[in-house]
């Protein structure tokens, strides 16, 4: 395991600050303790733990849209020679999430606690389409979401938000070109100023699929009892919810995970401490060994990563390219935070053949990438949540086109 840096302890001006905000006690408690927790487990960490980040502010949106096509050909978008960039919209603040509805628009999180909308000709619709209550401290705020596969019939959306009670996933409905709040389907989720997981994903299986991190306290990942540092699963997301079923635990904060085209297995990106950013396979019942083991070591008691990276890159979101006619097909493309750039990340079935950085310095802080229905890549970069170097028109929806040829499927 590598050393650990004694990690800066939240001081009593932050939590007397974050008081008069009204944090509940609760969630003071919590804040409390991840200065003990840091301290103990080396949270130094790839994304987030050497410096401290103020919240954005919550303000009004102002977004400029830049051109962008509003056709779309036939086929997945590629392009015949290098991939291309271009800008889809400019001025978000601080955006965790987007995910397609059926009809081709895309909805949008804002982590100071607003859904935005993308229409299917690229235009972000300058007012939110839901202004959802939010305890935005730290990385907590409004995170994932997730749209329904029988949205066409129930128009159903599910966000991961952190309350002033904790972290929770509430299910909206949208009607007309507003999101309107359904009901609260899982709680009792641990909620800090770091390390709150956040990424909801539909599976193969049509079920729920919710990531928690340990919330800067890593016995949770341990504890059979708690919810947090652990993949859940959810089948009940429909009616009541209720208490999930633990798909695997033993995770310090997964931010992002994808199922493989053709074989359906489950991967996921994560953050280590000082190092050990990690790209896990994710077995049910398995236990991944945070804090007791890390990256690639543990076996057999713990499962080893599959790629450990000792250079910190903070690996947040991720999506496998499943759309025919790219290189860059049936690879599992990873966004860094730290590391400012695209990891196209080449498989032969559970084994790792290329690790290719893309675009690195380019945009800064990339936070989510996803796989559209048009065929191209769109990523969100994240320079205004306090711990990037925000330039003029950030943040920003890219739209990467892939370039042509014959990937793995």
């Amino acid at each position: 395991m590598p050393s650990k840096r004694e990690a800066t302890a939240i001081d009593r001006e932050d939590i007397r600050a974050w008081h008069h905000r009204g944090m509940s006690p609760r969630l003071l408690i919590a804040v409390a303790a991840v200065a003990l927790g840091m301290a103990a487990a080396g949270c130094n960490g790839s994304e987030d733990e050497s410096e401290r980040a103020a919240p954005p502010p919550r303000t009004e949106p102002k977004t400029q849209t830049e051109s962008a096509p509003a056709k779309r050909s036939p086929g997945p978008a590629r392009t015949r020679g290098a991939p291309s960039v271009s800008t889809v919209a400019t001025g978000l603040e601080a955006p965790w999430e987007i995910a397609f509805l059926p009809d081709g628009r895309a909805l949008v999180t804002e982590r100071p606690g607003r859904v935005r909308l993308l229409s299917r000709d690229l235009k972000l619709r300058e007012e939110p389409v839901a202004e959802v209550d939010v305890s935005a401290i730290g990385e907590s705020g409004l995170l994932g979401l997730a749209v329904d596969p029988r949205f066409k019939r129930n128009r159903f959306v599910y966000l991961y938000r952190t309350a002033q009670t904790g972290n929770e996933v509430l299910r909206y409905r949208l009607e007309g070109d507003r999101l309107e709040e359904d009901a609260r389907i899982l709680d009792g989720l641990e909620a800090a100023p770091i390390h709150d997981g956040g990424r909801i994903h539909f599976g193969p299986d049509e079920l729920l699929y919710v990531s928690t991190g340990e919330a800067g306290n890593p016995s949770f990942a341990q504890d059979p009892g708690s919810l947090n540092g652990k993949m859940l699963r959810l089948r009940d997301f429909r009616g009541e919810g209720g208490r999930p079923e633990i798909v695997s635990r033993g995770h310090r904060n997964v931010q992002r995970f994808d199922w493989q085209p053709g074989t359906g297995r489950l991967f996921a990106t994560e953050f280590g401490p000082d190092a050990n950013d990690e790209i896990n396979i994710i077995r049910r019942g398995q236990n991944y060994g945070w804090p007791d083991a890390q990256g690639d070591q543990g076996a057999p008691r713990f499962v080893p990563a599959l790629v450990d990276y000792e250079d910190v890159i903070a690996p947040s979101g991720a999506t496998f390219i499943s759309q025919p006619g790219s290189t860059w097909t049936g690879g599992f493309l990873l966004a860094a935070l730290r590391g400012e750039q695209l990891r196209l990340v080449s498989l032969d079935g559970d084994r790792v053949t290329g690790d290719q950085a893309l675009f690195e310095g380019r945009f800064g802080r990339l936070r989510t990438v996803v796989e559209g229905p048009d065929g191209a890549i769109y990523a969100l970069t994240n320079n205004t949540d306090g711990r990037g170097s925000p330039k003029e028109g950030d943040d920003r929806i890219l739209r990467i086109v892939p370039p042509r040829g014959r990937g793995r499927r």
